[in-house]
């Protein structure tokens, strides 16, 4: 008889067991990456298999579950390393003392990790967003304090509707919403190509960046580029030419403005 096809856990319900279970594998204890993260059931996904009915029954039984106990339901699922969770197997736990106390903390995490999938899948395009995020956490795209930082709008605040075409991923690797751009345009060093570039490189400045740097419009590395200050002399970063923040030895006496 064919086996049953294993259940896909969608990303936010992925997210939603791995930080409600304290971020934590539940085999080893260890810390626990998000992209290392699988989800691991307590009872065997096998026992579903329906030559396993009387195996589940009686697993069922024997942990003093009830009958209805739900082998995909949130009471029975934990985060693990892919590894822990390999190492483990389809092995059916024989029921001791201790199992009340694992049944215990899946049972109290339950109705957490649904409020959390929930709160994250109301509202049609956040759920559709978290999948792009989650996606680009695992190709090592954005970082997972960018996750985060998204997830902690979708869970404390009213979420605002994004698509795709909104978001731009920069190329050192993290991620920006177009509405939020302070400055966009090509690199105004003075170069025909920037640094590490066979052209120029059309840049996008963050929110939060000093002024300077904004008004500078410089790509980062072209900014961070050692040169001879043409104002002071002196070696220093190209983005520090005129700057009294920085090394420059002859700054602009109109500093905002970045002229004498």
């Amino acid at each position: 008889m064919a086996s049953r096809k294993k259940r896909k856990f969608t990303y936010t319900e992925k997210y939603a067991i791995w930080h409600c279970h304290g971020r934590r594998c539940w085999l080893c204890q260890e810390p626990l990456s998000l992209p290392d993260m699988s989800v691991d059931h307590f009872l065997p996904e096998s026992l579903l298999n329906a030559e396993k009915q009387e195996e589940r029954d009686a697993a069922i039984c024997e942990h003093g579950l009830p009958k209805d106990f739900e082998i995909n339901g949130f009471e029975n699922l934990f985060p693990s390393h892919r590894s822990c969770n390999e190492a483990k197997g389809s092995q059916v736990f024989r029921f001791v003392p201790g199992n009340v106390i694992v049944l215990e903390r899946l049972r109290s995490c339950a109705e957490k990790v649904a409020k959390t999938v929930n709160k994250i899948e109301a509202g049609g395009r956040k759920s559709k967003l978290f999948g792009i995020m989650m996606s680009e956490l695992e190709s090592g795209r954005i970082s997972r304090e960018e996750l985060d930082e998204v997830v902690s709008w979708a869970l404390e605040e009213p979420f605002k509707e994004f698509e795709r075409s909104e978001i731009l991923l920069l190329n050192n690797g993290h991620w920006l919403l177009k509405s939020e751009v302070v400055r966009e345009g090509y690199c105004r060093c003075e170069r025909s190509a920037c640094v590490d570039s066979d052209e120029k490189v059309y840049c996008y400045h963050r929110p939060g960046l000093h002024p300077w740097v904004v008004k500078k419009g410089l790509y980062i590395r072209c900014y961070d580029e050692m040169i001879e200050c043409p104002r002071c002399g002196r070696q220093h970063k190209r983005g520090h030419i005129g700057s009294g923040r920085h090394s420059c030895g002859n700054p602009y006496r109109d500093q905002e403005n970045q002229r004498d």
